[in-house]
């Protein structure tokens, strides 16, 4: 029986291989790390709401922005056109006292422009200069009484005496001449040429547009933070795809690799099981030849032990070969199921796909 110890020997490993390798599951298939990526995409939905309203900051910053420039530009043309109108008011009121004091010492003025003349810088508030100037054609008015008074009644001399006299007095107060132009008293119109600081509503309008262009630029600034955001959280998904993408390569890579292993113990186990088969198949051809008197033996006891030992030996050869059988069907099935395995399937956003 010691022909036997091989044979047992050779099925137990075989045996030990093939329960071996049925228990080697093939490593699960790594999917997409959902909860990294649910976290992501929901940063990233935050993100882009924070960028939508971050541009419409910006928007209405900037119609604020142009509102308050406009309404800047108009005050400081209607200023501008204001103190061009003021200057000129100046430069006439100017004129007008000048021509007063010119045309005082000798009353050289004609009668109609001293009136006009007196009569523009009354208008004016009290001040020295327009005071004296005003003051100092009250001896030009006594002259001017007389005249336009003579003037007057003639125009009225086919009137009655007291219509005529009326009419005469009435003339002269129209014109300004009746009564005294001393003591001189006060207009209501603003000294022109004098005008103060920019007023104050002009001096609001330049803080409100610079506040204005201030927060444009505030706005400006937190909007292109939001775009830096969203675009940091699309890198960051990208590089969870490229992390879904590096395992799932790797996975495909230890399937066929383990895939490989697999197809490696097929074949030497193939090998082993061709010597097994190529042995028992050797020794029932020697027994046949023994059985059949093909090989000669001195005794009878001799043919029989070889013949004995040739049976036997063939089952060694074939118990050899069926485990190596097997053992290489298993592996070769375990192998060629990982490599298949691993190039059907591939994942995806909602989860595994199988491809046919």
């Amino acid at each position: 029986m010691p022909p036997r110890r091989p044979s047992i020997a050779a099925s137990s490993v075989a045996l030990a291989l093939v329960a071996g390798a049925c228990r080697l599951a093939p490593p699960a298939m790594p999917g997409k790390d959902v909860a990294a990526h649910a976290e992501e995409e929901a940063t990233g939905r935050g993100l882009r709401a924070a960028e939508a309203q971050a541009q419409e900051a910006v928007r209405k910053a900037r119609e604020a922005d142009t509102a308050a420039t406009v309404a800047l530009e108009a005050a400081e043309a209607a200023a501008d056109a204001d103190a061009a109108t003021h200057q000129q008011e100046g430069e006439r009121y100017a004129q007008a006292i000048a021509e007063a004091r010119a045309g005082a010492p000798g009353c050289t003025l004609a009668v109609e422009r001293l009136i006009a003349l007196r009569r523009e810088l009354a208008a004016y508030v009290s001040e020295p200069e327009r005071d004296a100037a005003i003051a100092g054609l009250e001896p030009c008015r006594k002259a001017a009484v007389k005249l336009r008074r003579q003037h007057h009644e003639k125009a009225q001399r086919e009137l009655p005496r007291g219509a005529a006299k009326d009419a005469v007095a009435a003339a002269l107060r129209d014109e300004g001449l009746a009564d005294p132009w001393v003591p001189v008293s006060s207009g209501a119109l603003p000294t022109p040429g004098r005008k103060d600081s920019p007023p104050d509503a002009l001096a609001k309008l330049r803080g409100d547009a610079t506040a204005a262009a201030q927060a444009v630029d505030a706005a400006e600034a937190d909007l292109e933070r939001a775009k830096q955001g969203v675009a940091a959280s699309e890198a960051r998904l990208v590089e969870l795809d490229q992390a879904d993408d590096a395992r799932e390569q790797a996975w495909r890579g230890e399937m066929q690799r383990s895939g490989n292993r697999y197809l490696a113990v097929a074949g030497a186990a193939g090998a082993v099981t061709l010597v097994g088969l190529g042995v028992g198949f050797f020794f029932i051809a020697r027994g046949d030849a023994i059985t059949s008197e093909k090989i000669a033996f001195e005794t009878r006891a001799e043919r029989e032990e070889a013949s004995r030992h040739a049976r036997t030996s063939s089952l060694v050869g074939f118990a050899v070969a069926l485990p190596f059988a097997v053992l290489g069907v298993v592996a070769a099935h375990y192998g060629l199921r990982r490599h298949a395995v691993g190039k059907r399937i591939a994942a995806t956003g909602s989860g595994l796909m199988i491809r046919f």
